[in-house]
């Protein structure tokens, strides 16, 4: 079973159960490319839905939040789960909205694809949580 990865560690750095990365470091398409290395040996449809919703997260959390911004992701093999944490210090809470010509899907996507998405707020940050339970088994091939 697979624990969040809250401890401090290193930035950009990939784990047995996860992965953390500094959203302020990277560029969005080289933080794609490490969560697509890290999903690689889940099936294509976890993969692509995952990066969707981890790639909306992290867009938000670039467009309306503050740096410090980081994002975390952790496997639980035995509930087949992909957990997606991003932080951020900005003051807003996420909320869906109608989408017009300066935005507004990215939540409506995270709502379609992950079961449950909510938001927390900590000392001097919030974090957005979502998490995306697969009906086959995510676990790496053998």
């Amino acid at each position: 079973m697979t624990r969040p990865i809250l401890e401090a560690r290193s930035r950009n750095t990939v784990h047995n159960e996860g992965m953390e990365v500094d959203l302020d470091s990277l560029t969005p398409a080289s933080t794609r490319v490490m969560v697509r290395d890290f999903l690689a040996p889940l099936p294509e449809t976890a993969v692509a839905d995952t990066i969707q919703v981890f790639d909306e997260l992290a867009s938000n959390a670039r467009r309306h939040g503050l740096p410090p911004r980081s994002a975390r992701i952790s496997l639980n093999h035995v509930r087949d789960r992909v957990r997606i944490e991003v932080d951020d210090t900005g003051p807003g809470e996420p909320h869906p909205r109608a989408p017009d010509h300066t935005g507004g899907l990215g939540l409506l996507v995270v709502d379609n694809l992950a079961n449950t998405w909510s938001c927390s707020r900590h000392n001097g940050h919030k974090t957005i949580h979502a998490e995306l339970t697969f009906a086959h088994d995510v676990r790496p091939a053998a």
